[in-house]
């Protein structure tokens, strides 16, 4: 789920961010302004889905824990658990 939401996140990023650039190279009149807006929201979508997956999806999960599932000892069940 988490990385949906990072997606989106980028995606929403991309897009606000191609505007603003837009917007600032036609008050500054660069000619070529949809090809600069463009090329900078690529570039804020890379880096805005590369720093969301290193940052949230770094502590996911703690691969060091192991579980033991539910077994049937002398007819009776022994609940199952984690362990370092």
């Amino acid at each position: 789920m988490r990385r949906y939401l990072i997606i989106c996140l980028a995606i929403i990023f991309s897009i606000v961010l191609f505007f603003l650039t837009k917007y600032i190279l036609r008050k500054m009149t660069v000619n070529n302004s949809v090809f600069f807006a463009s090329l900078t929201s690529v570039i804020g979508f890379c880096i805005f889905i590369l720093f969301g997956f290193l940052y949230l999806e770094s502590n996911a999960f703690d691969p060091s824990y192991s579980y033991t599932p539910p077994s049937i000892i002398d007819g009776k069940v022994r609940d199952g658990n984690f362990s370092k």
